[in-house]
């Protein structure tokens, strides 16, 4: 049941949806900044919502306990995408804000969302950032500062639009794509987006995963070109990320997570071989069961 019943005599404005996965720490430091004494939005004006797929109930206790106007529901553990499609369920505003929770909202990132808003824009996006700085090739963080991503950490959409376009993908079942692949759907259905510089949140850097659990990222990349009519090509996409790989290294002074950072890179490229034809396969598989679980598009929809 969620949480926040005593918040439901007005509709917000804005509703935000925080997809989260056993990280309490991480969480709590997100929702912290998402507080009515810490938001310059005044606090009717938005409700958030914590959509959980986390294997205990940990989470729930810890917003219950500490946070109350929090809106709680349980995740369909199926990834995120399907995660954020879970937490949209629930809101009842008219925009719906994406955020993770891993992620730290400035103050002023609902209020310059809300002042925004203008006729005919359907998608804003806003600024991340990464205040204490990549130092390693094994750090990462997903900066946006001039805008053009739509990263699913920093973005609003109108609920309305964002119910027509079915959401975000749920072929997607690691946190890689599925925010491109809705910006792509954005763009076909010719709606606009726009960067809102003040709309700003710090993704503080995380450690880069190794190898093996970074195959589900190539994955998605082949279910995102077999959603978008491409064919996926393994020596594309092993020349492709061989140069990312490298840019990446030399970016930073030489060092022991360099090398670290290499070796990983060398049999990543080796997994990226011999497992494509099972990846291509079942990505063929996945999208296909999206397709069919799509909701019909509205007739309003543009083409």
């Amino acid at each position: 049941m969620p949480l926040g019943q005593n918040h439901d005599i007005l509709e917000p404005l804005i509703s935000v949806v925080i997809p989260t996965c056993n990280r309490n720490d991480l969480l709590a430091q997100c929702v912290d900044q998402l507080a009515p004494a810490k938001q310059t939005l005044l606090p009717d004006r938005y409700e958030v919502i914590v959509t959980d797929d986390g294997n205990s109930d940990t989470t729930e206790q810890m917003l219950r306990e500490r946070y109350p106007w929090v809106r709680y529901t349980k995740g369909p553990r199926r990834g995120p995408a399907a995660n954020r499609n879970n937490g949209a369920k629930c809101a009842r505003g008219q925009w719906i804000a994406f955020t993770d929770d891993d992620c730290v909202p400035r103050a002023a990132w609902l209020k310059a969302y809300s002042d925004a808003i203008i006729a005919g824009i359907e998608v804003y996006e806003g600024r991340t950032t990464c205040v204490a700085g990549l130092h390693s090739p094994l750090d990462y963080a997903p900066i946006n500062l001039t805008g053009g991503w739509l990263w699913s950490c920093n973005m609003m959409i109108g609920q309305r639009i964002f119910r027509e376009l079915g959401g975000f993908s749920e072929a997607y079942e690691f946190a890689h794509m599925e925010d491109l692949d809705l910006r792509e759907r954005i763009k076909d259905a010719k709606y606009q987006f726009q960067f809102v510089q003040a709309a700003e949140v710090d993704h503080p850097p995380r450690r880069m995963s190794l190898f093996r659990k970074i195959a589900p990222v190539h994955e998605c990349e082949v279910i995102y070109s077999l959603r978008r009519g491409r064919k996926p090509n393994v020596l594309h996409m092993v020349c492709e990320t061989s140069k990312a790989r490298l840019r990446t290294v030399f970016r930073f002074p030489l060092s022991l997570d360099s090398a670290v950072f290499l070796c990983s890179a060398m049999l990543e490229l080796g997994l990226m071989v011999t497992q494509f034809n099972r990846w291509k396969v079942r990505g063929e598989r996945l999208v296909q069961e999206a397709h069919s679980a799509a909701p019909p598009r509205s007739a309003s929809t543009p083409a």
